[in-house]
C-alpha cells in the first residue's frame, strides 16, 4: 500500500504561494463533517467569500443542490470579494464528481488558494455491490488528489454528512479513510438553543473535541463565523 506522503510526492499539481487567512485559520486538507443542516456548506461559503477578495476559489458541488449559490453571492458582496474569482462545477453523479476532482490537478488556476468539495463522499458509487471495491473512488483517487493539492499550498475544504452506522456512532461513510488523508477534522453541530452551530476541532488521534468557534445565518442572509476567543489568541501568539 502506498502511504499518503509517498503518493503526494508522485503527483504534481499547480503550486500556490497565495494562501490567505480565514476566520478559523484552516490550512491543508480540512474535513468538515456533521449532521444535515448543521452548517457545513455555510462555513465553506463564509471562507470562500473571504478568500475571493484576493485569490481564486474552485468549488465542486457533488449533490446537484444549488441552494448555496445565493448565500455565496450575498456574502461575497458583503465582504467586498469577487464572484468571478470563484469557479463552480456542478456534478450530477459520482462519475462527474470524481472527474471534477481529478481534473483539479491540471485545471486549477495559479492563484487558487481554496478548493471546496461539497460533499466529498458523493464520489462513491453507492450501487457498487462489490464490498472489496466499494469506496475505491474516494480512497484511491479523490482523497490522494485533494491531499496533493493541500500539500502544495492550497487549502482544501471537504465536507461530508454524518450517517448512522452499525457501530452506533454517527460518522460519514469511509470516515477512517478520510481521516487518514486529512490534516484537520472539524465537526459542526446545531446548538439546542438559539440559532448557532458550534464548530469543534477533532484530534485525529484521540478523537477529543475542542471548541474553535460558532456559526449562524443572519436574517440578512450573511453568515457570521465567530472564532473562539482563546483559540484566536493562541493562533496570534504562535
Amino acid at each position: 500500500m502506498v502511504r499518503p506522503q509517498e503518493e503526494m510526492r508522485m503527483m504534481t499539481p499547480v503550486m500556490c504561494d497565495c494562501q490567505r487567512p480565514n476566520a478559523l485559520g484552516f490550512r491543508g486538507l480540512v474535513h468538515i463533517r456533521g449532521p444535515a443542516g448543521a452548517g457545513k456548506s455555510l462555513l465553506a461559503v463564509a471562507i470562500a467569500a473571504e478568500v475571493s477578495m484576493n485569490s481564486h476559489v474552485e468549488w465542486i458541488n457533488t449533490d446537484g443542490k444549488s441552494s448555496f449559490i445565493p448565500h455565496l453571492r450575498r456574502n461575497i458582496e458583503a465582504r467586498g470579494g469577487r464572484m468571478d474569482s470563484i469557479s463552480i462545477t456542478m456534478a450530477h453523479n459520482h462519475n462527474e464528481a470524481l472527474e471534477a476532482i481529478l481534473n483539479l490537478v491540471t485545471v486549477v488556476e495559479p492563484d487558487t488558494a481554496l478548493v471546496v468539495v461539497d460533499p466529498v463522499t458523493r464520489v462513491v458509487d453507492m450501487s457498487n455491490v462489490d464490498s472489496t471495491m466499494w469506496g475505491e473512488e474516494l480512497i484511491e483517487k479523490a482523497l490522494p488528489t485533494l491531499a496533493a493539492l493541500a500539500a502544495n499550498g492550497v487549502t482544501v475544504l471537504a465536507t461530508s454528512e454524518n450517517r448512522s452506522l452499525l457501530e452506533g456512532e454517527d460518522v460519514p461513510v469511509h470516515h477512517q479513510a478520510i481521516r487518514r488523508w486529512a490534516d484537520k477534522e472539524v465537526v459542526i453541530q446545531r446548538e439546542r438553543l438559539g440559532s448557532y452551530s458550534s464548530i469543534s476541532d477533532i484530534d485525529l488521534k484521540s478523537g477529543a473535541q475542542k471548541p474553535i468557534g460558532r456559526l449562524r445565518l443572519l436574517n440578512t442572509g450573511l453568515i457570521e463565523v465567530t472564532p473562539d476567543q482563546h483559540e484566536s489568541e493562541a493562533r496570534r501568539n504562535s
